[in-house]
């Protein structure tokens, strides 16, 4: 049976208006296409599920909320705050037919990153079925995704190639982001946050003291003795004594709520 860890993420889709960004999205999640133009007002948001491989025996339950906005300026600016805030990866959309498509995401991508923070960012080159109407060159396509330092792909949301793909690698980088932020964590976790993590995972089996030693090498009886007990006052462990010097600790509902709000999986 795979480990499998759950997470929510936020994706949002960046562009002016008529671009295809609602296609895309109706596509990726509906398996659909609607041939006349339907103007997004305000923000829509979509939902999906997805089930993403990590590695050879884990697996992630993403659930993912996909957020289109409105295509003009004047309202961008207005909700940007609302909407940009707690993204995990960013889209950028242009048309293949649209000259001015591209130039516009220097509007659009800049004040997007200055709210989301370093998140993974993929350029997305729409309505690919329409060569014969071509506006943008490869050349300048390859110069706007190394102003950004993104990777491209040209999409048709209208025959649904390489929708899918690109949804889906976005999905990965940030499942890849996810456990390698985990990881630093981890090497920079602190005493108290890795006994809480141990005990988390012992569930209600726990931890005897030796068991702690043998895991947390090079730990001081006295700095382990001293954090257990602080723990213990904020009720989120119980230290169960045997005799004078053994004990054996288990994590409480209190102490399993603490490590879930610090990690970026869900419960």
């Amino acid at each position: 049976m795979p480990d499998v860890r759950r997470m929510k993420t936020k994706l949002v889709l960046v562009g002016e208006g008529g671009v295809g960004k609602t296609s895309l999205v109706r596509r990726f999640v509906l398996n659909e296409y609607q041939d006349t133009y339907l103007q997004t007002v305000g923000t829509r948001v979509s939902k999906i599920e997805l089930t993403i491989p990590h590695g050879a025996d884990t697996e992630v339950q993403m659930d993912m909320a996909i957020f289109d906005i409105m295509g003009q300026k004047g309202f961008r600016d207005l909700v940007r705050e609302t909407y940009y805030h707690g993204a995990g990866a960013l889209m950028a959309v242009c048309d293949l037919t649209q000259k001015d498509s591209l130039s516009a995401l220097d509007e659009w991508i800049p004040p997007a990153l200055e709210i989301t923070g370093d998140v993974p960012l993929y350029l997305v080159v729409n309505k690919k079925d329409m060569e014969v109407q071509r506006a943008i060159s490869d050349e300048e396509i390859h110069r706007a995704a190394e102003t950004f330092a993104a990777p491209y792909i040209l999409t048709s949301a209208l025959t649904g190639e390489f929708v899918e793909d690109v949804f889906n690698a976005l999905a990965i980088e940030m499942v890849n982001r996810a456990f390698r932020q985990e990881d630093t964590r981890a090497a920079e976790r602190s005493l108290r946050d890795k006994a809480l993590v141990l005990l988390d995972k012992r569930g209600s089996v726990g931890l005897k003291k030796q068991q702690f030693f043998q895991i947390l090498r090079g730990v001081k009886v006295d700095d382990l003795q001293a954090e257990l007990d602080r723990l213990e006052r904020e009720g989120l462990v119980t230290i169960l004594w045997y005799g004078a010097s053994d004990f054996a600790v288990t994590i409480t509902p209190r102490g399993v709520k603490a490590v879930k709000q610090a990690s970026t999986w869900e419960g």
